[in-house]
Order: structure tokens, then C-alpha cells, then sequence
């Protein structure tokens, strides 16, 4: 893992482990490689964290809302997000780093059918393992931690790596599962919606496009965002567009201006208006409150 010295920009950069795409690393090392200062910033990553938590208990901001941590939880931050960590000396558990797109292919490289079983994109942000699985889970981290730190790792343990890492979410996935039962046709559509939103925030999209793009009505979307999060579809793509702006002011050093003219606002009074609407603050009082030091 590695930080830019200025925005908590952070990558999945260790060269030694690049072939298998996995890192492993307890808290108390976290802490000992970022100082408590630079831990309470916020970061933007750009691979997938697994974090389980063994003991102790906090709270962990993901797209600025926050997370319980406890023991036997499970809390999943995916590429393009911004968390920030609030860790108390006293809680403890275990961190996976996951290049997605190396692990990914390592996985695939196994020809094992158990990859698609993981189904990543569904799993909710956190969920709670049960005893049995929480000692499962820590044993296969354990046992992948002594595997990536070995001095070399050559072929056979690089093999053995990316095999208890698939074991590991695969046990994983079972109780993501079970916080997170099967979808319904509306709740896949609702899935469908998220991931057209995650790639078009930037554009500001309209209702009638996206229903278009997904084949159903905008009144079909409506309905679907009012049952699911209780505001229509129009109050839920600009609640999206608006956490887009969110992480850019948090992320980056581009002025108000520059960013709500890369949002598609023609006017910066009228970005300003928008993101005081959604968010209840303006966008400099937004970046003073997750970037003290800007």
C-alpha cells in the first residue's frame, strides 16, 4: 500500500506481491505504517479493502456515512470509494489489500468454478460473520499472511496464496449471502440503476436517459427508488451526482469551480445551489470538514 503526499490518494502498490494482487495486514501494522494524522483523512482507494474485525468496536466512514465496527464484522470498501478511518487503539482485526483486476485473473488462471461464486458487487457494504465463521476466516487470513510474507515467493506459494484467498471469500460470500438473500426483479433492477450511476455520475444524467438505457419507464425507476430508499428517481440520481462532488472535494485539490464545471454544471452559482440543496452545506464547508488542512 502506498500514499501520495498529498490527497490520501491510495494504491495497491507492493511489487513483491504484484503477481497475486493480495496483501494482508493487521491493524496494529496499519497503524505503524500511517501515522493517527494521516489515518483520520480521508482517502479515495483504487482496489477492493475486506476488513475483519476481531475486537474492540468503532466507527468506520464509507462515502462519508458511517460503519459499526465490531467484532465478527466484515466491512467491504470498493475501488472509487472514500473511507476514513476513525480506529481506537483497542480495536483489532485483519485487512486484505485486493487488486481486483490481479486477483481477478489469478483467480481465473485456477479454472475454479468457486470464482463465480463470490459475486463481489452484491455483497453489502457490512455484514456479521458468525462465530464459526469469524474463526474460519481469521485462520485462512492467518495462514495467507504467512504466505505472502515468506522472503521469496516463488510459484508453489504464490499457487497456495491465490488458493486460500478464493477458500477465504468463498467463506466470505456464504455470509455475505445470508445478510444479503437473493434479489428480487426489482431489487436487480435497482443493482442495474447503481452500476449505470457508478459509470455516468459525472454527466448528470436524467431519468428519461437512464430508464432508457435500462429499457424501462421512468415512472417503472420512480417506483422502484421510492420503495428502495423512500425518494424518487430524479432525488436519488442527484443524491449520486452529488457524492461524486463529494469525493472530487475531497479527493482532489481542483477549485469548487473546476469541479462543477466536470460535474456538467454550466454556471458555478448553479453547482452551488445544487450542492447546498443535496447536501445541506456548501461545497468549501464540505472540504474543510473531511480535509481540515486544505
Amino acid at each position: 500500500m502506498s500514499t501520495t503526499a498529498q490527497v490520501r490518494d491510495t494504491h495497491f502498490d507492493n511489487a513483491r506481491l504484484s503477481e497475486i494482487g493480495v496483501e494482508v495486514l493487521s491493524l496494529d501494522a496499519l497503524r505503524s505504517r500511517v501515522t493517527a494524522d494521516r489515518l483520520a483523512e480521508a482517502e479515495r482507494v483504487d482496489f477492493l479493502i475486506v476488513l475483519l474485525i476481531s475486537e474492540g468496536a468503532c466507527e468506520h466512514l464509507i462515502d462519508f456515512q458511517p460503519v459499526r465496527l465490531a467484532p465478527g464484522a466484515v466491512v467491504v470498501v470498493r475501488p472509487g470509494q472514500v473511507q476514513q478511518w476513525r480506529l481506537h487503539p483497542g480495536v483489532h482485526g485483519l485487512l486484505l489489500l485486493v487488486d481486483t483486476r490481479l486477483a481477478q485473473l489469478a483467480a481465473s488462471a485456477l479454472a475454479d468454478p468457486a470464482f463465480q461464486l463470490l459475486q463481489i458487487d452484491e455483497w453489502p457494504a457490512a455484514f456479521v460473520l458468525s462465530a464459526e465463521d469469524q474463526r474460519d476466516g481469521e485462520a485462512l487470513t492467518r495462514v495467507l499472511e504467512r504466505q505472502l510474507d515468506r522472503d521469496r515467493v516463488d510459484d508453489v506459494s504464490a499457487r497456495l496464496a491465490r488458493e486460500l484467498f478464493l477458500s477465504l471469500m468463498v467463506l466470505l460470500s456464504r455470509a455475505a449471502r445470508i445478510a444479503a438473500p437473493a434479489r428480487t426483479a426489482q431489487e436487480r433492477l435497482f443493482q442495474r440503476l447503481q452500476r449505470d450511476l457508478d459509470a455516468s455520475a459525472t454527466t448528470r444524467p436524467t431519468v428519461d436517459a437512464i430508464a432508457r438505457r435500462l429499457r424501462v419507464s421512468p415512472s417503472t425507476l420512480s417506483r422502484v427508488c421510492l420503495d428502495r430508499v423512500g425518494m424518487s428517481a430524479k432525488a436519488f440520481i442527484d443524491r449520486r451526482t452529488a457524492l461524486e462532488a463529494q469525493r472530487l472535494l475531497v479527493h482532489t485539490g481542483a477549485t469548487t469551480t473546476a469541479i462543477g464545471e466536470a460535474m456538467g454544471f454550466s454556471e458555478p452559482t448553479n453547482f452551488l445551489k445544487f450542492f447546498k440543496r443535496v447536501v445541506g452545506m456548501t461545497p468549501d464547508s464540505f472540504r474543510r470538514r473531511y480535509r481540515p488542512s486544505a
